[in-house]
């Protein structure tokens, strides 16, 4: 594994035990090629499958978590490149194309799914393995110069993807699609299971087991993520107070909120909106 504090690339690291993540964010742009591994991705109120031969792309603070049936003879494996935007930044100025495009792609306004079908021999995934095998024999003086080439090329490729609807694009069935809906419609209000489930005219037990066996997560903890995913979107498109984007939300207790908020996006929202000033 190579770690700096902006930058961190690990060549097939394997999991052979249950893999299972919380909602989450951080402030590094993350790529994740995954080489074997079944499972799936929440993602901006949206389920995708995850298969072999897949990349997935998470511009930073873009929440999302990822479940991965493992076994011993199925294991999860991925080449996982996280790292701090901004050290791309003195590279892309002679590639204006490539800087709009880069940009946009840091404030989620670009064009890329989180999961996209890449075979083993694409450029990409030779660029992931290429990397890896240099920098056994490269020179300590000459790292940050190959990091940038490396870097560069990764985000020339991603440039390449195609438009289009994600082909792993993950339809539930139609009870849970309708739960997914009602929390869509009532997450600024107290949520109550009960209320939900007789909308559904199916028992409180019922619904919650569903939907955790569909998805992988509790409705609670949806419902909190769907939350944050509105507050980060209020924080990035008003100027409105802290406690009048918890409140709008759903989440009245300030307090409250940023501790929900920084458990989820790591950062306390007022962070967060600094960040995206910068």
């Amino acid at each position: 594994m190579i770690q700096t504090k902006w930058f961190q690339y690990e060549y097939r690291r394997t999991s052979t035990e249950y893999f299972r993540e919380v909602f989450h964010a951080h402030s590094q742009m993350e790529l994740t090629y995954v080489h074997e591994g079944r499972g799936l991705l929440i993602i901006d109120g949206k389920s995708y499958s995850i298969e072999p031969h897949t990349l997935l792309v998470f511009p930073p603070f873009q929440m999302h978590r990822i479940q991965i049936q493992v076994t011993e003879e199925e294991p999860f494996i991925r080449s996982v490149l996280l790292f701090e935007p901004a050290v791309l930044h003195g590279y892309l100025n002679d590639f204006p194309s490539l800087k709009g495009f880069f940009q946009r792609l840091m404030l989620q306004q670009a064009n890329i799914h989180p999961v996209n079908a890449m075979a083993e021999t694409e450029p990409f995934v030779a660029l992931l393995k290429q990397f890896s095998t240099a920098m056994l024999n490269m020179r300590e003086a000459d790292f940050e110069e190959n990091m940038g080439v490396f870097l560069l090329s990764l985000v020339h490729q991603l440039k390449q993807s195609p438009d289009g609807e994600s082909a792993y694009l993950k339809k539930h069935n139609h009870r849970v699609e309708d739960i997914i809906g009602w929390i869509e419609k009532h997450y600024m209000e107290p949520f109550r299971l009960e209320e939900l489930a007789s909308v559904l005219h199916l028992s409180p037990y019922h619904v919650a087991h569903l939907f955790k066996e569909s998805t992988g997560t509790t409705i609670v903890a949806y419902t909190q993520a769907t939350r944050i995913r509105h507050a980060c979107s209020l924080l990035r498109k008003t100027t409105l107070p802290l406690s009048e984007v918890g409140y709008r939300v759903g989440i009245a207790n300030p307090s409250y909120f940023s501790k929900i908020f920084r458990q989820i996006m790591g950062v306390a929202p007022l962070n967060y909106r600094q960040h995206l000033i910068k």
